[in-house]
């Protein structure tokens, strides 16, 4: 993760050059520039914080800004989620936590309840909200922890290159069954079996659960305060709906859809 001190124009800090290790890593050809996320926090303070998250543009897969090295916490095999598919000896450390290291120490001395301003500069468009500190971090978690190379969380990666901040339960909703259903689409042209019932996105969601939960035990070995927490803990709530209560969820929708009926 990059992090400006400097206010800039959009473009301009969207430039934010990889490293060498990332753009071989990434196999980036000309003309093919990455997807970039730049997120400014400003706080009650004074003081702001800038991260730009740069994604390979045809994996959406992470490309740090440096060398992720890792400590204890982000250890492969310190409280491993009980779903985890991974081996140490091929994953030294966790994909999910290495992805989020820069910002947890950035953020260990903010509360979650903390008053921000926070602004999302994407290639197409700019997103603002006056929130917590919390709501910022779990919006910037939802793109790293899923694109991170975490082969659980990894299953939402087609929807972080329509990232949407800030969203609410509904919209999580529309969004994830309409990017389930679209791959479904793709696995039937394959000549697979798709799974129109959405069966699968509920386990897809009940393993998730089970990583975030992991995750925060994670967070709480650090001793930090509760802002990093508390943003795990939002994704966590929107799984939980997700995976809970998806029928019901679908059924608000499904008056939106009444001019195909007609």
């Amino acid at each position: 993760m990059l992090r400006t001190s400097q206010e800039k124009g959009t473009k301009q800090t969207m430039g934010v050059a990889m490293t060498a290790e990332s753009e071989k890593k990434a196999g980036v050809k000309k003309g093919l520039d990455p997807v970039v996320f730049r997120y400014q926090f400003r706080f009650e303070d004074g003081k702001k914080d800038d991260f730009t998250i740069h994604l390979d543009p045809q994996t959406l897969e992470y490309l740090p800004g440096k060398s992720l090295r890792g400590d204890d916490w982000t250890r492969l095999e310190f409280l491993q989620c009980e779903n985890c598919p991974l081996k140490v000896e091929h994953h030294p450390h966790c994909p999910a936590a290495l992805s989020v290291e820069d910002m947890v120490k950035a953020f260990r001395e903010r509360f979650s309840y903390d008053k921000a301003e926070v602004t999302l500069y994407t290639e197409e468009r700019i997103y603002f909200k006056n929130t917590t500190v919390q709501k910022g971090l779990s919006s910037i978690m939802g793109i790293l922890l899923v694109s991170s190379g975490c082969p659980i969380l990894g299953k939402l990666r087609p929807m972080v290159r329509f990232h949407l901040p800030f969203a609410s339960a509904l919209d999580t909703t529309f969004r994830t069954t309409s990017t389930y259903l679209l791959g479904q689409f793709f696995v039937q042209k394959r000549g697979g079996v798709p799974d129109f019932t959405l069966q699968g996105l509920t386990r897809i969601y009940e393993d998730i659960q089970r990583v975030n939960r992991a995750m925060a035990r994670r967070l709480n070995a650090l001793a930090s305060k509760d802002a990093s927490v508390n943003a795990l803990i939002v994704l966590d709530m929107l799984a939980l709906t997700i995976s809970m209560s998806l029928e019901s969820e679908i059924e608000e929708l499904e008056s939106l859809f009444n001019p195909l009926f007609q």
